[in-house]
């Protein structure tokens, strides 16, 4: 990932990178995207020192700064809001959106009449002071009257413009090829209604999460303690709907809601089917709630009182999923990765049901990436709904079997004698072994390949290895194959010893010695290898060393072990990387 830091003119006047490794790098990065508020911040960290010297960007990193990046074929623009300053570490923390948008307040609107969203926009001159322009708009045909009291952020009117029409929006970003910025589109949506309406990002029909692959957890939190089924309601000045009726029934044709005439109560009988107040079968089954409301005609209030019912006479079940921290990275179905507002089934076959499992239609609420540390990665999932466990004999025959497609085989290797010969002598047999998901009986392949050092050496599930055909090393690694496609695999090393080779011994050398006094710190650490009493890889090109920092607390200072990551037989120690005490080592591997 290539992070591009503009000066307050948007200039570009740096750049960050972990993968080029004469750029600087970053660290302890987190990108947090929001679904709800179509905004998302980025916080990293980067090191001020590079071989003892303070590095010339670090001049650039501070609050007046732009961060952006590219990010699946979309530029991604952000304006520091805070910033953090150690003796060796400059922390950033950024967001979205110009700074008008986030600190400019609005005022009042007093208004009547009603009028489409542009109009609203314009109340809060959304477009001639922002560069925002409107792209994508499902509701330009509606309308509304909305009207405000108090002050507020050019933002948060414009989250409430946007809520009062049912809609949801995205902001994307438009960077001119030499990085400057060319302006911001806003994208409005009809809101996502779980059925018909996606909103933002895609319905992903052709992705389905499994529990034990790319979900990690299931869990499913059900309440019923505001259950109600019976209700009266009371318009303005004590309307009241006695001389009306009303019915609903649900896609089975069997009524679920009804307000009859001549009653003062609407009743939600299947509710009261499956939660009577009462064990008797004789006694009064309803659960009762009554509501005064302001509505000034009756159909209004039979509206109100079946949006209570659908939201309370039946057990408020609510879900929680946790997906792997790889799954952001992987691509998924069509071959995308999951993006933020995508819609996905996800299938738990450790929930009772009839279908065989839980299956949940959830979206892309938020999405946390760390391009440095990606198991640091989160997805987060909204708008579950439960699907319909009455599906068609076919379809869940096809389900079981795409779930069973799906569900991993693991592997496992066992030896007879070890993966060590000493002094060539002695022989290993290794067996190849799968299991299907979590079963404990074994599961016999259709056939095994074993290969040695990426050689194909034999088709069965067992090979010897004799220690007369291992010099120094080989890797052995078999493929484990079941109705043609290759399920399962795993590899081990075999090492052959000779008892009279003299083991390699590191010392750390330092120029100007281990203890320094009133923090003047100035010294080369050099890494020396020693075999058979003499000095070996004096040139430092057969081996990689590694260098790490131990704090004077016993934590690891993981910001300069990440800083010196890079291969380096000597490295410079200055003042900026001691604090009061500290331990270095280095571990040294063999390059070939």
């Amino acid at each position: 990932m290539l992070i591009t830091i503009h000066d307050n003119q948007m200039n570009k006047v740096g750049f960050l990178s972990n993968e080029a490794p004469e750029i600087p790098s970053f660290f302890n990065d987190t990108w947090h995207r929001y679904l709800a508020e179509g905004a998302a911040t980025f916080s990293f960290s980067v090191n001020k020192f590079k071989n003892g010297s303070l590095q010339d960007y670090c001049q650039y990193l501070n609050d007046q700064a732009y961060i952006s990046f590219r990010f699946d074929g979309q530029d991604h623009l952000f304006s520091v809001l805070t910033t953090e300053e150690t003796d060796d570490v400059i922390t950033l923390n950024c967001a979205t959106l110009n700074l008008e948008l986030r600190n400019e307040q609005v005022g009042p609107l007093v208004n009547s009449a009603t009028h489409n969203i542009q109009w609203y926009f314009e109340q809060i001159n959304l477009f001639e002071t922002t560069q925002i322009t409107i792209g994508v708009n499902e509701v330009s045909n509606l309308t509304r009257t909305i009207s405000y009291d108090g002050q507020e952020s050019k933002l948060s009117r414009l989250l409430s413009i946007i809520g009062n029409f049912n809609a949801e929006f995205e902001f994307i970003t438009n960077l001119n090829d030499d990085g400057t910025f060319e302006g911001i589109t806003l994208n409005i949506y009809q809101a996502n209604d779980g059925v018909e309406i996606q909103g933002v990002g895609t319905w992903r029909n052709d992705v389905i999460l499994y529990f034990g692959k790319n979900v990690t957890g299931v869990r499913r939190n059900v309440d019923r303690t505001q259950i109600f089924n019976a209700s009266k309601v009371t318009g303005r000045e004590g309307l009241n709907w006695t001389n009306s009726e009303w019915s609903v029934k649900n896609s089975e044709g069997v009524e679920e809601f009804y307000k009859r005439k001549g009653a003062t109560l609407a009743y939600a009988p299947l509710s009261a089917e499956l939660y009577p107040a009462q064990i008797q079968s004789d006694g009064d089954r309803w659960i009762r709630k009554d509501f005064e409301t302001e509505y000034k005609n009756v159909n209004d209030m039979w509206g109100y009182i079946i949006s209570q019912f659908k939201k309370y006479a039946y057990a408020l079940v609510t879900y929680e999923v946790s997906a792997s921290s790889s799954l952001i990275n992987q691509s998924l179905g069509n071959g995308k990765p999951l993006s933020i507002g995508d819609t996905v089934r996800i299938q738990d076959s450790n929930f009772n049901s009839q279908s065989g499992g839980l299956i949940l239609q959830a979206r892309v609420s938020e999405l946390e990436i760390s391009f440095s540390n990606p198991s640091n990665n989160k997805l987060t999932f909204s708008n579950y709904i439960e699907l319909e466990n009455g599906i068609s004999d076919d379809l869940e025959s096809r389900l079981a079997q795409l779930i069973k497609d799906n569900t991993p085989y693991r592997a496992e290797l066992t030896t007879t004698n070890g993966v060590q010969f000493k002094n060539g002598t002695g022989s290993t047999t290794l067996s190849a072994h799968i299991y299907f998901g979590s079963d404990t009986t074994e599961t016999v392949a259709d056939s095994y390949e074993w290969s040695k050092d990426g050689t194909v050496v034999a088709s069965t599930q067992t090979i010897t290895v004799y220690a007369s055909g291992v010099a120094d090393k080989a890797v052995y690694s078999f493929k484990a194959t079941v109705a043609g496609k290759v399920v399962a695999g795993q590899s081990v090393t075999i090492t052959n010893v000779d008892d009279g080779t003299s083991p390699i011994n590191l010392v750390i050398d330092s120029s100007n010695g281990y203890q320094f006094k009133n923090n003047i710190i100035n010294t080369t650490f050099t890494a020396i290898l020693y075999q058979n009493n003499k000095e070996i890889d004096s040139d430092g090109t057969k081996f990689a060393y590694i260098w790490s920092k131990t704090n004077s607390d016993g934590t690891v200072d993981t910001a300069w072990n990440l800083a010196h990551q890079t291969s380096h037989k000597s490295i410079t120690i200055t003042n900026s990387d001691v604090w009061q005490r500290a331990t270095f080592d280095c571990t040294a591997e063999p390059l070939n």
